[in-house]
């Protein structure tokens, strides 16, 4: 979904061989991000985002010659459950989503933009210039699919 984007991909457990990074390093023009991205068979614990913060803080170390302006969680939560009946959120707690400081996306949020191939929405979340992606609007013959995975940044 990424490459439909637009973007180039690195697999950094591949490129570095471990899992001493992210999982992908994506680059876009002269913008490049780290993809970290998580699981959880019920509600997202609040420390998956501190897997991403501490990649960014590392990946200097690891690759100095490569700056990146920051970092996406991708998280597919509740898979445990149907798709529409997972939460729209990942994360709710007022308190912890104003500490975020980077995006953070439900893996169904990111089907729903890879469906309607809204590239140029996918794009600008990756890149930090939106805060939150506009799920795309089902057209009358789409079954309903229940909320969308709303992204929090």
């Amino acid at each position: 979904m990424l490459r439909a984007a637009g973007f180039d991909l690195v697999n950094l457990d591949e490129e570095l061989g471990d899992t001493r990074s992210a999982d992908l390093l994506v680059t876009l023009g002269d913008h490049r991000r780290l993809i970290e991205m998580k699981s959880e068979g019920r509600n997202a614990r609040e420390s998956l985002v501190n897997d991403l913060r501490r990649h960014l803080q590392t990946w200097p170390d690891l690759r100095p010659e490569i700056s990146v302006g920051g970092g996406v969680l991708v998280v597919n939560h509740q898979h445990r459950c149907p798709p529409a009946d997972r939460s729209p959120t990942i994360y709710s707690r007022p308190e912890f989503v104003a500490t975020l400081t980077e995006p953070v996306i439900a893996v169904r949020a990111l089907f729903d933009l890879w469906r309607a191939e809204d590239w140029t929405a996918l794009q600008r979340f990756v890149l930090g210039a939106d805060p939150a992606p506009t799920p795309p609007a089902q057209s009358p013959a789409d079954p309903p699919s229940g909320p969308l995975g709303e992204p929090q940044t």
